[in-house]
């Protein structure tokens, strides 16, 4: 279909151009992008919208002046390539324009363009092409491997000359004070031996010591017992003194005996020194109601 091939000539030039009855072909720009390693220049590329249909006299004045018809002419060359477009679409529902991209009808409703991204219709870089080139980056990532691994190897010799340098170092130092100690004991010896060579040979003279007169006598052992007549055990100290105050006001020599085994305190009517007394008091005691018993402390 001829008429493909002037909708794409004239999109050299204009942006915009309407195949009437049919739709507009309109150019959108794009960007310069990178795809993997692969550039692509700035272009733009034809995008198509079916409501825009009515006739704007730019494609018909293009073919009454290339193919050297009227206008009116033009215009019926116009509508007879739109049917035959529309006729094949509705028989293939499909149509490769080979210049601007394809038409496919789906579903025998939907029309969709799909437009040949490989021609750039951007006169700025018209015959600019694609182009592949291997990222430097390769190159430098190699070089800097092996720089990187020379430079480790310098570093792991570096590291090998100072930490043997260390080891000498440690185990000179080691050996030295080794040395320095086995001297020191040596000499320590030597000096012990001299001593005790000095003490066996030395003569002491004192002079004549005066006699000591020395009375030595046996260490008296106090035996004396005590009876106390006990009137009660408290694990509180503060209950044992009330005990011990109340038997005082009462008239008895009441006082502490020994603490009890277990931690108690212990109340004394009296500490006596005869078991005769303390049996006379406890009978007295009793005698009032109250109880008491006896505790021999030695």
């Amino acid at each position: 279909m001829r008429i493909f091939k002037d909708i794409a000539t004239l999109l050299r030039s204009n942006d915009c151009v309407i195949l009437p009855d049919f739709g507009a072909f309109i150019l959108k720009s794009k960007s310069a992008y990178i795809k993997k390693n692969e550039f692509f220049p700035p272009s733009k590329y034809v995008t198509f919208n079916s409501m825009l249909k009515d006739n704007d006299g730019l494609l018909a004045k293009y073919l009454c002046k290339e193919r050297k018809v009227s206008y009116k002419k033009s215009l019926n060359m116009i509508s007879d390539e739109v049917s035959s477009i529309n006729e094949k679409l509705s028989k293939n529902l499909i149509i490769d324009t080979e210049c601007i991209g394809i038409f496919e009808l789906k579903d025998r409703e939907t029309l969709i363009f799909n437009p040949d991204l490989s021609i750039n219709f951007d006169t700025s870089f018209f015959g600019l092409k694609p182009f592949i080139r291997e990222p430097l980056i390769l190159n430098t990532s190699k070089e800097k491997d092996n720089l990187t691994q020379n430079n480790s190897n310098y570093l792991l010799r570096y590291a090998a000359i100072f930490i043997t340098a260390i080891g000498l170092s440690y185990f000179g130092y080691f050996n030295y004070s080794n040395y320095i100690n086995t001297e020191k004991l040596k000499n320590i010896a030597i000096a012990q031996d001299k001593i005790l060579e000095n003490i066996q040979t030395a003569t002491f003279n004192l002079g004549e010591l005066p006699p000591i007169d020395i009375n030595v006598s046996a260490p008296l052992v106090n035996n004396f017992r005590y009876y106390s007549v006990i009137a009660g055990s408290f694990r509180s100290k503060r209950n044992a003194e009330k005990q011990l105050n109340n038997l005082l006001r009462n008239g008895y020599k009441a006082s502490y005996t020994s603490i009890n085994p277990k931690g108690l305190f212990r109340v004394a009517y009296a500490r006596l020194n005869t078991r005769k007394e303390a049996a006379e008091l406890i009978s007295k005691i009793k005698d009032s109601g109250q109880d008491a018993w006896l505790l021999i402390e030695n």
